[in-house]
């Protein structure tokens, strides 16, 4: 009988043991949930606002030559987070005559034109051609010419971009010309007069 009485008070020990357990368990785990909540909804917030920036598209100005190469003529686009490097790419893309009315515009630059990179360091543009470029750009000095002002003026009077010079390289290194016309061994500015008013 002791045995059977002594089972049956461990027995009840145990369970209320067991559910005053489980109720204090259950307490810490609301209390935790609660504190839980705070962080998440601090770290949503702060990842909406960046999303609504990535968004935005800037109006930049690209410059593209006449139909008889004789002048610059600048065509209004809209990009998605323009940079320098962004702008050029553009520019090797070239007028567009469906969406743009470009259609007597042409390109300055060839459109397999491989740019490695443009940086922007102390308000000078590095833009960097792959050696190619040397043959893929127009000879002579209007078709020089043409190419690289497109360029210097497009990224030089984007006032947005801070860009006061371009300096042409070559796989990294300075040259002194890409065709021969233009000395491009010094950071160049911009040249208004070629464009068409």
């Amino acid at each position: 009988m002791k045995k059977i009485l002594s089972v049956i008070l461990c027995s009840v020990l145990m369970f209320t043991l067991v559910a005053c357990g489980k109720s204090e368990a259950k307490k810490e785990d609301t209390s935790k949930s609660i504190v839980k909540e705070e962080p998440v909804t601090a770290k949503v917030e702060t990842k909406v606002e960046p999303k609504t920036e990535e968004i935005k598209s800037s109006e930049v100005v690209l410059y593209f030559s006449d139909d008889q190469a004789m002048n610059l003529v600048g065509v209004k686009r809209n990009l998605q987070n323009a940079t320098a490097k962004s702008i050029v790419g553009e520019l090797v893309k070239g007028p567009n005559a469906q969406s743009e009315g470009e259609g007597k515009l042409i390109a300055t630059l060839p459109v397999d034109l491989e740019i490695i990179d443009v940086q922007v360091k102390e308000n000078i543009a590095y833009v960097d051609f792959k050696s190619s470029a040397t043959q893929k750009i127009s000879a002579g000095s209007t078709g020089e010419g043409m190419a690289l002002f497109s360029i210097i003026n497009t990224l030089v009077l984007d006032k947005e971009l801070g860009i006061k010079k371009v300096q042409f390289l070559v796989e990294g290194k300075n040259v002194e010309s890409i065709k021969g016309h233009f000395d491009v061994s010094k950071p160049m500015s911009e040249n208004i007069e070629m464009i068409k008013k």
